[in-house]
């Protein structure tokens, strides 16, 4: 997993992003980038467009052309203050364009996963996510549910006799009594969570 830190947009950039425009044609960036594409194009890339797996499962599908991206296939996470984590790349190149093409669609936080079309097209599919900061030094996955006045946490699928960090409880306090918590490490101590009521 790899951390990769992004330019930060100039005031201009941000507000034409912001107004729905691309900044990088309009400030005059001489590669231009088609930001949406018919959800086929997606989809014939094997990357889910939402039509066969549910309305929610996308919140933005764009294409982008990237020169210099190595592999076919790149997985990333953009954590709130818009850094990008890398969970799945060949070489080490700049995310950059693709971050800031699903970001004409969604911001940070949200895990994104890109697939080479063709030359140095790629479709990039992302979805939100909420990210928490929980300080737990084991496993890359944490369960916890809890129904009447009892509760499991469960670390990489297995039962855990760990003090349960008071983070994963704080999170599903809005939830009623009855409640589960899953949590998947991105990097370090910053986790994806997500909360349902049982």
């Amino acid at each position: 997993m790899g951390l990769f830190r992004r330019r930060r947009e100039s005031l201009n950039e941000q507000l034409l992003r912001e107004a729905g425009l691309d900044p990088a044609q309009l400030l005059g960036d001489p590669r231009p980038r088609p930001l949406l594409q018919p959800p086929s194009i997606l989809a014939a890339a094997g990357v889910p467009d939402g039509s066969s797996l549910g309305p929610k499962e996308w919140d933005a599908a764009v294409t982008a052309d990237v020169p210099g991206l190595a592999g076919n296939r790149i997985e990333f996470t953009t954590i709130p203050d818009g850094d990008v984590i890398v969970a799945d790349e060949t070489g080490d190149a700049d995310l950059s364009p693709l971050a800031d093409a699903v970001e004409q669609r969604i911001g940070p936080p949200y895990r994104a996963v890109a697939q080479r079309q063709d030359g140095d097209l790629w479709a990039v599919a992302a979805r939100r996510i909420q990210v928490a900061q929980i300080a737990f030094p084991d496993g890359d996955k944490l369960e916890f549910s809890h129904h009447d006045h009892s509760g499991e946490l469960r670390v990489d699928g297995e039962p855990s006799d760990a003090p349960v960090p008071p983070e994963l409880e704080r999170l599903a306090e809005t939830s009623g009594e009855s409640y589960y918590v899953e949590a998947e490490r991105i990097d370090g101590d910053l986790w994806e969570v997500k909360v349902s009521a049982l």
